[in-house]
């Protein structure tokens, strides 16, 4: 074991001179670097004495004082100072702060060079690697046989809790927390204010280096609570371009040796191995339900015992009417070439939907069964009686607006399906969940929520009115119109519809349009003069919103054109 007296005493570094942090001297080493920027104060290991410059802390006293704070805390056993390049001499406050942290600092003669030192203590310290490599080895065996054994989460915490003897926090990517080890007030007091979720002071989040999450690096700041600095290690769990979370140790009060970040290490891939395991049974899971979900929306379980048996493996209630409910989710990406990420990105934000829509106020509506289907999320509400769905859609646009908030760059719609007096029929309302969202695709104002029934009377005419008859009575009623916008390139159909659906309120039907009222005035002159319509005679409009359902209905043939003779 080298020590700083030990250093001073070797031949090359007689004319070394220790000037402050005398206490330190006894401080282990198993380690050298060079620090020559503030950026790599977060890259040194423990036990691993720095030898600099000063260049870049020469004039920042600030800066001097957070570096000897910083290197404490990682318990850095000596600081190696050339200071007639840059400093002349070592600052007052430096030798201050040195000698309160304990932590020597030592003048470097001129005529040394920096390589002369690396090599001399590497020489020095390498009969100590065997001592090293097996106490690594121990380290890595027992974290080997948790993971091959399935000790868990719990099991991880704990082991590495007694090996650091601190606090342990396991977190997932959004700081959520999974699982902990909790020995000290101050920790329990985090974990009971924050049982779900760990929130780091905007401080220490902003001192973390770029893309942190990528560095696979602990990084050690200090956390104030109750006017106290609680030393704290964030250790981000990141392998194979995937990000599994967090490891966050707090109050530790032993020094920081080679083997503790060794056993950050091996507990980080201990935890991504669980991780991965946890997922992988998760989609197995998953993967059973939704054969199961997908046999049942398409109409394929036509035997009742079997889907008896069926709904009591999956926990589902059959004396419930139950209700299908389809969200579809459109992504926007900004790198369109970046498939990965974009993959990634999408899974997040279905995952963090499904979350959402599990909470509360949906549980109201009655019992809900929320899985995935690609890009889709699919819903099913059972219940006793019809009265309890009344108030799904202002629910359900509340929920996509604050989505959309929050996540600005995905477009959600909903379709709700009928209610289905029994399980074995819910693919019926499940068809018309769909169906709801393709007419939705058809709407000129596209809206959040629809319920099947908003299409009542478009489907009442597709089924009981022949095709010939609808292009015959769309052509005398808005066939003109049609003409204009073919020949013109123009909307105004879509604008129509809008103002009649506004119930010809001009500011209202301006500003879902996004056209300014003057432009909207001159839009409803020529339409009126076109169709040379009085619409303020009830019978006159009720022929035109009935050609506008029309309309959408024959836009869903490719082939639909009004014939001249129909004019």
């Amino acid at each position: 074991m080298l020590t700083v007296n030990d250093l001073l005493h070797l031949e090359p570094f007689k004319e070394f001179k220790m000037i402050s942090g005398f206490e330190g001297i006894h401080n282990r080493i198993s380690s050298v670097n060079i620090m020559d920027n503030p950026n790599a104060l977060d890259w040194f290991a423990p036990e691993e004495v720095l030898i600099s410059s000063g260049y870049f802390f020469k004039d920042d006293e600030s800066m001097q004082e957070k570096i000897l704070r910083q290197l404490k805390l990682i318990n850095c056993p000596a600081l190696i100072i050339k200071p007639f390049s840059y400093l002349g001499k070592v600052p007052d406050n430096m030798l201050t702060l040195s000698n309160e942290l304990q932590l020597p600092i030592i003048e470097m003669p001129y005529g040394m060079s920096f390589s002369k030192v690396m090599t001399r203590v590497m020489e020095e310290l390498s009969e100590n690697y065997n001592a090293l490599n097996r106490k690594s080895l121990d380290i890595h065996n027992e974290f080997f046989e948790l993971t091959l054994h399935g000790g868990g989460l719990q099991k991880i915490a704990d082991v590495l809790s007694t090996m650091l003897e601190a606090s342990i926090f396991l977190c997932d990517e959004n700081w959520k927390i999974l699982n902990a080890k909790v020995i000290s007030s101050y920790a329990k007091t985090i974990h009971d204010n924050h049982a779900d979720k760990i929130s780091l002071p905007q401080s220490v989040i902003d001192s973390l280096p770029p893309k942190f999450e990528v560095i696979q690096k602990p990084i050690v700041r200090l956390l104030e609570f109750d006017h106290l600095n609680i030393p704290c290690i964030v250790v981000p769990v990141f392998f194979n371009e995937i990000h599994y979370g967090f490891i966050i140790v707090l109050e530790f009060h032993q020094q920081l040796r080679d083997h503790h970040y060794i056993a950050l290490e091996n507990s980080c891939m201990a935890f991504a191995m669980e991780q991965t395991h946890l997922a992988e049974m998760k989609r197995t899971q998953n993967q059973i339900q939704e054969n199961f979900f997908d046999d049942l929306l398409v109409g394929n379980i036509t035997s009742i015992p079997t889907l008896k048996n069926l709904a009591n493996l999956h926990d589902i209630n059959l004396n419930l009417m139950y209700t299908a409910i389809v969200f579809n989710v459109a992504f926007e990406h900004a790198n369109v070439k970046n498939t990965i990420n974009n993959l990634r990105y999408e899974e997040n934000i279905l995952k963090n939907l499904m979350e959402q829509l599990k909470k509360k106020p949906f549980a109201a509506l009655g019992k809900c069964y929320i899985f995935q289907r690609k890009k889709q999320i699919i819903m099913l509400i059972g219940t006793t009686s019809e009265d309890s769905l009344q108030q799904s859609k202002t629910i359900l646009a509340d929920f996509i607006d604050a989505m959309k908030t929050k996540y600005p760059k995905c477009t959600i719609r909903c379709g709700i399906g009928n209610l289905s007096k029994q399980l074995a029929d819910v693919h019926t309302s499940f068809f018309e969940a769909q169906e709801t969202l393709r007419l939705m695709d058809n709407e000129p104002i596209k809206k959040k929520v629809r319920h099947y029934n908003d299409f009542f009377i478009s489907h009442f005419f597709k089924k009981n009115i022949d095709y010939e008859e609808l292009v015959l009575f769309f052509s005398k009623t808005l066939g003109p119109l049609y003409d204009f916008d073919l020949k013109n390139n123009s909307h105004l159909i879509e604008t129509l519809e809008c103002w009649i659906s506004n119930k010809l309120n001009v500011a209202e039907t301006a500003r879902q349009l996004y056209i300014h009222r003057n432009s909207l005035l001159y839009r409803i002159e020529k339409i009126q003069n076109i169709l040379v319509s009085d619409f303020k005679d009830s019978e006159e409009l009720l022929k035109i919103q009935i050609a506008i359902k029309i309309y959408y209905i024959l836009r869903e043939n490719n082939t639909f054109k009004i014939q001249s003779d129909y004019h």
